[in-house]
């Protein structure tokens, strides 16, 4: 970690003023600013009250935190309102360093395996002569408006002509998520588990859609950084299906419609359905979501559901977060969001459930 040191208040607004990217990094953005006014990394950080002789951030790994002081000086310099920046940037306020703190800016390596991804290089011709790094919210992203998928681990943007259904699917899973809440993100991460499980074992669409994406790609199954976007699609359909339950769930209710039961197989069939694979869930992806439902499963106790007035679930409303998903953080890979215990790569064989 390195400290800037506050020296002194900036002399106002620089002359030319810089777009606002929506979830972009503060040291991404800071660099824009630098280079949109002709200026070196050293001038910019004078000017908001840091020592020059600060080494310049790869904003691809290294984050700039901003103290309360060192934010007003930025904010003068951009010529942008406070709440603009925060609006914009999600990490403006992500570290709380006090007004009093004498270190009012810091410069970090993101955690391991929480790197930023590249925003879509379509989105930000004429904003930027550098590349545009977006703060981490999972290890991958997708472009609708240009129908492009950027991953972590470097600068690759891919094309998906060819490929509309992960387009579609990307736009259907914003939906969910906006009508879900902060749990459509477990949901996802859970779907896309179950993805994984199937394409790990090689079921369900393994030998159909998941082969003609692979082929559309250009790669083959050694290749485990396409998976998540190979089966992407499908996981979002699994988790709109988990939603449904979930909803039904959070009222004690049971797939079947009933106060009491618990209807598993009738709702591994409707996947299938949902899915148009309903002879590949009888012959084994039933199993990936029967685990599901048991990390879910209704602890409710029958007989007090029998008592209770049943709830009316509207479907527009966020869910609340149930078991076992208390807490859900923000970014990171999804795996480490879900509670199912397999992770891509590894045996689906022998493994044990998180508490």
């Amino acid at each position: 970690m390195v400290a800037l040191v506050l020296t002194g208040a900036g002399p106002g607004p620089l002359p030319r003023r810089v777009e606002l990217i929506r979830g972009e990094s503060v040291a991404s953005f800071l660099w824009r600013l630098a280079e949109r006014n002709g200026m070196k990394w050293a001038a910019l950080i004078g000017r908001i009250g840091g020592p020059q002789t600060l080494a310049p951030p790869d904003p691809e790994f290294q984050e700039v935190h901003l103290g309360p002081a060192a934010r007003r000086l930025v904010s003068e310099a951009c010529g942008r309102p406070m709440e603009d920046l925060e609006r914009a940037l999600p990490s403006w306020m992500q570290v709380r360093i006090g007004a009093r703190a004498r270190q009012q800016v810091r410069v970090e390596t993101w955690p391991e395996g929480e790197w930023p991804v590249q925003a879509c290089t379509l989105c930000v011709v004429g904003l930027s002569g550098r590349p545009v790094w977006r703060v981490p919210g999972e290890q991958w992203s997708v472009c609708v408006r240009h129908g492009r998928w950027m991953r972590d681990g470097g600068r690759a943007q891919i094309g998906l002509e060819g490929l509309c259904d992960v387009v579609e699917a990307h736009e259907r899973r914003l939906r969910l998520e906006r009508r879900v809440g902060p749990y459509g993100r477990a949901l996802m991460a859970d779907a896309q588990q179950v993805a994984v499980y199937w394409w790990q074992c090689r079921q369900m669409g393994s030998r159909g859609v998941w082969r003609r994406r692979q082929d559309v790609l250009g790669v083959d199954r050694s290749a485990l950084w396409a998976v998540g976007l190979v089966v992407y699609p499908e996981a979002v359909v699994v988790a709109e299906c988990m939603a449904v339950r979930e909803r039904q769930r959070a009222v004690g209710r049971s797939f079947a419609g009933g106060p009491a039961g618990w209807a598993t197989r009738r709702w591994t069939e409707w996947v299938g359905e949902r899915l148009g694979m309903g002879g590949e869930m009888a012959a084994g992806g039933h199993r990936a979501l029967e685990a599901w439902l048991m990390a879910h499963r209704n602890t409710v106790p029958v007989v007090k559901r029998l008592a209770c007035e049943v709830r009316p679930s509207v479907r527009g409303v966020p869910l609340q977060l149930l078991e076992p998903h208390r807490v859900i953080p923000s970014g990171g890979p999804l795996e480490e969001v879900s509670c199912l215990p397999w992770r891509l790569g590894s045996p689906m064989t022998s493994v044990a459930f998180r508490g």
